[in-house]
């Protein structure tokens, strides 16, 4: 079947969902209408049923259509913001042959795309938004940013198609049918299931229409881009994804859950993508970039597949467009980028202590070694019948309860005494020598590190620091922990030391 002939049907079951829907409502007010003349009793336990199915017909087509401006994600620029970037965008809407965005944001996401506003499940256009990554602007040169919009701009160009925004769009609106229904009532669950059978239909005639689509897309992208810089813009996607993955998970989660922001993300992000721990990852993400699963109903070709038809394209890019950063676009790029990552935190990011990357680094190192010694005070207090600090874990091992301090499983209690010790040992430790270290941290002699893959590393300022043999005394059978104490105290460590949290 041609794609034009698709095409027309795609657009044709966008009207029928239409016809549907008010097709039910019209024949059960009709029915009812006709019964309650006819047999007026009847009428009325029929109502019982008509009333909530039109209830909820119209509710789903009301809810389809309507927005809302939480719906909107992303910072909003103007060209009085960013002149370059919307004369950009402009040019490249220009040589695609569609009409430039009516909007551009910026988004905290390894995505860009352009999303229009709809009537009549995208039969009706009411505003064209561009979104882009800010990842991207950071990571991308000019020549893959223009391969990346060019793309996606293209799904609407109509040197392919003049259905093909009517289908991207309804696309879109299809995958939001049914999503506003109660699934606690009955008459919405089944309303919901006839939205949801008729998208699945809509979905599958118009894939093979969005998969041509991707390609032609991919066509304008090589284009004006270069297959070069179109191709290369395709293998460094995943590889931004899975560094703004690790980057937002390791570091930006860990220092919400402590309380903290950094003062600014991006550079961190910058120094996370060019850190020597990471080479060898990203690079072999790089060299072999494979698809996200996006489920049954995805419009994307595989990725190798689009990669592979770009580069037999061998096209040059158009003059003009440079390979400076993508950034260099933009006109006082970092708080713009910044305010992208706070737009999408809950409303108490303000509430948050904004520290440099340095310090981050140390709270949330230090916050994964706390939670590693809240075993062994806990312990130490159980056993001593005393409140958990460093004081009390020594005062149980000089009271020789060091298998007290393990932990094993009550099948082990019938092991000897010595293996018990021996056991409690190899656990407790470890787990002294951080709780010693956090001490000499927070007495200002030692810090953290926590690298960008999230492993911690003890600093010390001190050339002396060395308790290596100290703890192995205070946890050896006749040991003594004198010389640790002696430590402590020479550091300013206060005798009733706990980590705070």
């Amino acid at each position: 079947m041609r794609v034009s002939i698709r095409a027309a049907i795609a657009v044709a079951l966008l009207v029928g969902f239409y016809v549907l829907a008010f097709g039910l409502i019209g024949g059960l007010l009709a029915l009812e209408t006709y019964a309650l003349i006819n047999r007026p009793f009847v009428g009325l336990k029929l109502a019982l049923f008509v009333v909530p199915v039109v209830f909820a017909l119209a509710k789903g087509l009301i809810s389809l259509e309507r927005r809302t401006q939480d719906e909107v994600p992303g910072t909003l620029v103007t060209p009085a913001d960013q002149p370059a970037l919307w004369d950009l965008v402009r040019r490249l809407a220009q040589d695609v042959g569609t009409r430039p965005p009516d909007e551009i944001r910026i988004l905290a996401a390894v995505n860009a795309g352009v999303a229009e506003d709809t009537r009549f499940l995208g039969l009706r256009v009411l505003k064209r938004r561009m979104f882009i990554g800010a990842p991207l602007l950071t990571s991308l040169t000019e020549k893959q940013l223009i391969a990346v919009l060019a793309h996606e701009l293209g799904h609407y160009a109509n040197k392919d198609t003049r259905l093909a925004g009517v289908v991207v769009s309804g696309r879109n609106a299809m995958l939001r049918a049914g999503s506003h229904m109660d699934a606690e009532h009955w008459f919405q669950r089944m309303i919901a299931k006839l939205f949801l059978a008729y998208a699945k239909l809509y979905l599958r005639v118009s894939q093979a229409i969005s998969r041509r689509q991707e390609f032609a897309a991919d066509r304008f992208s090589a284009t004006l881009a270069g297959s070069s810089a179109a191709a290369s813009a395709l293998r460094e996607l995943p590889v931004i994804d899975a560094a703004w993955d690790l980057f937002t998970e390791r570091h930006l989660t860990v220092a919400w859950e402590l309380g903290y922001l950094p003062t600014t993300f991006f550079d961190g992000f910058a120094r996370l993508r060019t850190s020597p721990e990471l080479h060898e990852k990203l690079e072999e993400i790089r060299q072999h970039p494979s698809d996200p699963d996006r489920g049954p109903y995805d419009s994307h070709p595989p990725l190798q597949d689009r990669i592979a038809a770009i580069e037999a394209l061998n096209a040059e890019p158009e003059s003009g467009w440079g390979d400076r950063p993508a950034l260099e676009l933009l006109a006082d790029p970092m708080p713009l980028l910044d305010a992208a990552v706070l737009n999408t935190l809950v409303s108490d990011a303000a509430a948050k202590e904004r520290v440099d990357w340095a310090t981050l680094s140390h709270i949330g190192a230090r916050a994964r070694v706390v939670h590693g010694t809240e075993r062994l005070l806990n312990a130490a207090a159980e056993a001593m019948d005393q409140p958990p600090s460093l004081t009390t874990v020594l005062a149980a091992l000089d009271a020789g309860k060091l298998a007290d301090l393990g932990s094993y499983e009550p099948g082990n209690q019938q092991a000897g005494a010595r293996a018990r010790r021996e056991m409690a040992r190899g656990e407790v430790l470890p787990e002294l020598s951080a709780l010693v270290a956090l001490a000499f941290s927070d007495a200002g002699l030692a810090h953290w590190e926590l690298d960008w893959l999230g492993r911690t590393t003890f600093v010390t300022s001190s050339h002396d620091f060395d308790m290596a043999d100290h703890l192995e005394a205070a946890v050896a059978d006749h040991g003594s922990t004198s010389g640790l104490r002696t430590a402590l105290a020479v550091a300013g460590v206060a005798p009733d030391y706990r980590p705070a949290h």
